[in-house]
């Protein structure tokens, strides 16, 4: 309880610095007119959020002193561990990404201040790919910390109740590489059973990350293709799956890691209720390789090839 109430009380802190921090620049940035009381009470909102955002990976890094877990002497990976692994996963990503949003809102606050005529916009596609890298990124970096925490025992062992980050036979790629063109298959058949509104996919946030130039279209395609199948990985069939596993066995760790994986992709499938098959079917074709090959490395590479066709299956409607 004591590190609860520590945890609150650095959210306290880091919320009011934040807002006070914001309505000082905005006195010293327009120092010949006074701002309105309004503007003030947006950009104090603005420095809360942005305190929120530093709280969050301050407490996911365990960078708060009071709110932090005792060391442990022998690294544990239970039920309670795996469950963070994915939900801390997403929270580090989220907190990332909505750091960068809430620096850009706020500097571009800051000059319409200076500059009435000043027009910002907050949903162009460079400002939408930076925010991805920034959450990206900060997600690769918790994992790599999570992982060195857990140590090498944990990250070697390829039983259900290990992280199984270690090489496998070259058959297990070959059969990864067998099931994405299964899913792909899949996920044509979908296409022309159900055609999907073309009019809704485009106006998804995801969509307008294409629409920039291109350095950008580069740097997403580098997420989607690499780092984000392996941090997801990582994530959900690596850490997650093993703290599961070690409570509920592998039958429950399959059932959990993919309905919570399933669910992390809701906003964008949403659109097109089908797609919730076919990524279900490529989490539990990434737990059948982890489990048969005690090895997350093939699934990374089945989960590159499927949003891969992904790219091409979208690329194709248009």
């Amino acid at each position: 309880m004591r590190r609860v109430f520590a945890a609150l009380g650095w959210l306290l802190l880091f919320t009011l610095l934040g807002g006070l921090a914001m309505d000082l620049a905005g006195d010293l940035v327009a120092p010949h007119r006074p701002v309105p009381v309004k503007a003030l009470a947006m950009l104090g909102a603005m420095g809360g959020e942005f305190g929120i955002n530093l709280w969050l990976l301050a407490l996911c890094f365990a960078r708060l002193p009071g709110a932090r877990m005792p060391p442990r002497s022998r690294p544990r990976l239970g039920l309670v561990e795996g469950l963070w692994g994915m939900f801390g996963f997403g929270l580090v990503l989220g907190a990332g990404g909505g750091l960068f949003v809430n620096a850009r809102i706020m500097t571009d606050f800051l000059l319409i201040l200076q500059h009435a005529d000043f027009q910002p916009s907050f949903t162009d596609p460079v400002t939408l790919t930076c925010a991805v890298l920034a959450g990206e990124l900060m997600a690769g970096l918790w994992l790599v910390w999570s992982m060195r925490r857990l140590g090498p025992p944990h990250l070697a062992d390829g039983s259900p109740s290990g992280v199984a980050w270690r090489s496998a036979p070259g058959a297990a790629y070959a059969q990864a590489v067998l099931l994405a063109l299964l899913l792909a298959g899949v996920v044509v058949a979908m296409y022309k059973l159900v055609p999907p509104d073309l009019k809704s996919l485009e106006n998804m946030p995801a969509a307008k990350l294409f629409d920039g130039p291109p350095v950008t279209i580069a740097a997403i395609l580098g997420v989607v293709l690499l780092l984000g199948p392996m941090l997801e990985e990582i994530a959900f069939r690596g850490i997650g799956f093993a703290g599961v596993a070690s409570r509920l066995g592998p039958g429950g760790a399959v059932a959990v890691t993919t309905l919570l994986f399933v669910a992390a992709h809701g906003p964008e499938k949403i659109h097109y209720l089908p797609g919730f098959l076919d990524i279900g079917l490529m989490a539990l074709a990434s737990c059948h390789l982890r489990l048969r090959y005690g090895s997350i490395r093939p699934g990374i590479l089945l989960h590159t090839l499927y949003n891969g066709f992904g790219l091409v299956a979208a690329t194709a409607l248009h």
